[in-house]
């Protein structure tokens, strides 16, 4: 899931086409966010618990875990 979180972050930094549109996060100084706003993270951390569900559930299927 952790690996799920981090593929999603990276697919949407480069995805997202006009990052940073208010209302900004608030306190945020870490490099991996910067530009990313409230509407942004809820899409991103949305999209990866998806795609983390259906790595697991996958696995989980096929034998793996």
């Amino acid at each position: 899931m952790v690996l799920c979180n981090l593929f999603a972050f990276v697919i949407d930094g480069v995805a997202i086409q006009n990052p940073g549109v208010q209302p900004a996060l608030p306190g945020v100084n870490a490099a991996l966010l910067k530009g990313f706003a409230i509407p942004e993270l809820l899409a991103t951390t949305s999209f990866s618990h998806i795609l983390g569900a259906g790595v697991i559930l996958g696995l989980s299927n096929g034998g793996v875990l």
